[in-house]
């Protein structure tokens, strides 16, 4: 049998609600201080909730060398972007790069302003950089022409679970020989009007207005439901060897992917349990290996129910002690951003031997038999598995090892 190619992470950059780089996102996340506050961007209390995760306020002068304007492009390209330029140094450094990008939504900014200009002025106001920016696949071509590398590129849509099939997809495809190095990301914004208020008839945006910072509630008793974010990770991909030639530093390994639609339509997540399997299987990993769990866990009662029962469904008893996190109670859901910065945490949390709070859990939910942490647990660790799910029934699993455990070896 053939030599399966080892997979690596070596760079990573993100943007995530109140934090323009990585290491501000992760503070936020290791200290569970909540970043959800009131929509400052527009007017958002018709739409039933005015509280979300926004990305704050940033210069675009960085752009200025591309050539690409700001005004030009949606937002959740403009996120993408600011998180690839903090990794520029490191991508200098490859002769050739390919993209998977991840993306649940479309331009929702740039169609909720075309949509009010023209009520108010007419067809003559409709925005003109809109129909080249609606394709998802436009911030591929964006990100090409900002790191001035035409190359090969792959945009997903499989709802929010698309930043982890991103990351899923570039290990796959250099696990397999067809690439040495990947970039693999996730973006989304979905802060409009419009969304804002289907999210809310749908029943999937909070409405605790007036505590925005308890909002978002993973796995907690008290919750209503998710808050809607926006933000972006991007994360350089290479196998090790390739890595180790030029002189990187592997920050993890990826030893496992899966991906699976939902098994039963009346429970949103059902398809969780063969996504874990399916990752476990792909690492030949047992349970018993895994030393905790980023949660998918967006603060919705049915969702993280269902993700509860599916996790006790492959870890059993294992789950009376297994540590089960979500970095949603700080950041909310930035949709198919989430599962990269899940990555981002991961390996911060792999650094520095610690496992995550997860923010605003008080009193867990029934029906959620796991164990949340509330405060940072103190406890080096080797492997964590990572959850993801979209609308649609779309399920992915990923799962880390930290670089500094002891090596895992794979079959001849």
């Amino acid at each position: 049998m053939r030599r399966k190619r080892r997979v690596v992470i070596t760079a990573y950059g993100a943007v995530a609600p109140q934090a323009l780089d990585a290491e501000t996102f992760w503070q936020q996340v290791r200290q569970g201080k909540s970043s959800i506050t009131h929509i400052s961007r527009f007017k958002a209390e018709s739409t039933g909730t005015s509280i979300g995760g926004e990305v704050p306020p940033f210069a675009t002068s960085f752009l200025h060398p591309s050539g690409i304007k700001a005004k030009r492009i949606a937002r959740h390209t403009l996120l993408l972007l600011l998180a690839a330029e903090q990794i520029r140094p490191e991508l200098a450094k490859l002769p050739r790069l390919a993209f998977k990008l991840g993306i649940a939504t479309s331009c929702f900014s740039m169609i909720g302003d075309s949509g009010a200009a023209r009520a108010e002025s007419g067809c003559d106001s409709a925005n003109i950089h809109m129909i080249p920016q609606a394709p998802p696949h436009a911030a591929a071509g964006a990100l090409a022409q900002f790191l001035h590398r035409p190359c090969e590129a792959e945009t997903l849509s499989t709802a929010c679970a698309a930043g982890l099939d991103a990351v899923g997809r570039a290990y796959r495809d250099i696990q397999t020989g067809r690439y040495d190095a990947l970039l693999a990301a996730g973006t989304d914004s979905a802060l409009g009007m419009t969304p804002l208020a289907e999210f809310v008839k749908a029943g999937m945006a909070s409405l605790r207005n007036s505590t925005p910072g308890s909002a978002s509630r993973p796995f907690d008793a008290f919750a209503d439901s998710g808050v809607l974010a926006e933000g972006a990770a991007i994360l350089l991909v290479e196998e090790l060897e390739h890595a180790l030639m030029r002189g990187a530093t592997p920050l993890c390994e990826i030893v496992g992917y899966g991906m699976h639609l939902d098994t039963d339509a009346t429970r949103p997540g059902s398809g969780y349990t063969a996504s874990m399997r399916g990752a476990l299987d792909d690492g030949e990993i047992a349970p018993g290996e895994i030393d905790y769990i980023s949660a998918w866990g967006p603060g919705h009662p049915v969702l993280d129910r269902v993700e509860a029962e599916c996790l006790r469904e492959i870890f059993a008893g294992l789950c009376d002690q297994l540590p089960v996190t979500s970095i949603k109670g700080v950041i909310g859901n930035p949709l198919a951003a989430a599962g990269p910065l899940q990555v981002v945490a991961a390996i911060r949390a792999f650094q520095e031997g610690i496992i995550p709070p997860t923010a605003n859990h008080e009193i867990r939910r029934t029906g959620c038999q796991v164990q949340v942490p509330t405060t940072a647990l103190a406890q080096p660790h080797s492997m964590v598995l990572l959850n993801a799910h979209g609308v649609g029934g779309a399920n992915a699993t990923l799962i880390l090892k930290n670089s500094a455990s002891r090596e895992h070896t794979y079959a001849d």
